[in-house]
This record gives C-alpha cells, structure tokens and sequence, in this order.
C-alpha cells in the first residue's frame, strides 16, 4: 500500500514538471531564493541549464551558491555566465561586481595566512570591480568595493614588499647612487658636519613617524569599519529576479 501511494505521488509531483520550459525554472528557482530556499532554488536553476544554458540561469544559481557560503563554486557559475554574455550591460556590471566580491573576501582570507598570496587576490578584485564599472560606471557601491580593493591591495603589497618592480628597482638604483655619493665625499667634509642638527633632525623624523603610523592606524580602523558594514550587506545585494 504504501509503495502504491509513493507512486502515485511521484507521479503527480512529476508530470507538470516534464512540460516546464528553462524560463519556468528560472521563475520557480527565484520563488524559492526569495523565500531564502536556496538549495530549493539551486535545483531549479540547474534544471533550466539542462534546458537550455543562459546568463540568467549561471548568474542566478552563481547567486544561490553564494549565499549557501559555496563561493569557489559561484565564482565558476560566473565565469560561465560571463563567457555567454549578456547583451544587459547593467546584468553583466553585476557579474563582475560579484566575481569582484568574491576575490576580495579570498585576499581577506589570504592575509590572515602566513606565505599566502593575498595581493594576487586583491590584484583580482580591484580587476573584477574596474570591468563592472565600466559596464555601469554610476554603481556606487562597486566604486565602493573597489577603493576597498585598492586599499587592501596596497596594503598587502607594501606589506610584502611588494608592488611595481619596475619601481623597486628605480628606488634600488636612486639608494645605490646616493650611497656611492657619500661615500665619495671627503672624510673631513664629513667630519666638520655639525652634529646637534643631525640629532634633531633625528628626533623630527622619529615624531613625524609616529604621527604618520598613528593616522595610518586611525585610517585603518574607519576603513575596516566601513568594511564591516558593507560585508553585513553583500549577500543581501545580490540581483536574482530575471
């Protein structure tokens, strides 16, 4: 009995279901997004991809993944997404801004890290937020992300020491001219120099350093508090109704 019952419930659950369009599954998988089902939602966008593959449908389930904490594998969504293209450019600034997103929460992760590549991920997401401004360049809040993405960037770079090497190596080159200059001034030259303006201007440097760390400290708290704030928000900023 309960075998015959089983069967015409399947049945049932079924046999509308075979006549849905990839569209239908779209519309089915936002219902259940935004009754914040979203492995109910992941399973409907997958169908409409065994449908018929669209931008909606990746960014959509992109979208699911995300707020399932999945990231690794929205960001492959996207990418997918991304290389059928949208002829929308404000879906396509979204996209990015996502894939965006995603590299900088992995450079957060990455600097806590000892060794890990956390400018590279930075480098990415300063990247992502760049293209979606050019799809959308009024987007406040990815113009946001990206001031956060270029600040943690160099942060990381300076950190490491890293950056441009270009430019390292200019500032390498410009120490070892200034080194060879000493070095070639006579030694009583150096030693008529006064030494009292030396010390002061010592002293000077070491006070203006401390105010220097002290502001760059301060800034750091306001700029981590904003992220905070904008972190708290992400996942709720997500565009999924298409």
């Amino acid at each position: 009995m309960r075998r015959f019952i089983f069967c015409i419930l399947l049945l049932f659950v079924l046999s509308p279901v075979v006549a849905q369009s990839a569209r239908d599954f779209i519309r089915m998988g936002n219902k259940e997004y935004r009754q914040e089902r979203y492995d109910k939602a992941e399973t409907y966008y997958l169908k409409s991809l065994e449908k018929s593959p669209s931008f909606e449908a990746y960014y959509n389930l992109g979208n699911a993944y995300v707020m399932q904490q999945k990231d690794s594998t929205a960001y492959e969504n996207y990418k997918k997404a991304d290389s059928l293209g949208t002829d929308d450019l404000m879906r396509k600034a979204r996209n990015f801004h996502n894939m965006g997103n995603i590299w900088y929460a992995q450079g957060l992760a990455a600097a806590q890290q000892e060794g890990a590549n956390a400018a590279g991920a930075f480098q990415n997401s300063v990247n992502f937020f760049k293209s979606s401004l050019r799809c959308n360049p009024d987007d406040h809040e990815t113009r946001y992300n990206l001031a956060m993405a270029q600040y943690q960037l160099k942060k990381n770079q300076d950190k490491n020491g890293g950056g441009n090497n270009e430019e390292n190596q200019d500032k390498k080159e410009q120490q070892q001219k200034q080194e060879q200059k000493e070095q070639q001034k006579p030694q009583q030259q150096q030693e008529e120099q006064p030494q009292q303006p030396e010390q002061k201007k010592e002293e000077m440097s070491n006070q203006t350093a401390e105010q220097l760390l002290n502001s760059a400290q301060q800034d750091e708290k306001d700029v981590q508090r904003k992220l905070n704030e904008n972190q708290n928000n992400k996942r709720r900023s997500l565009e999924k109704d298409w």
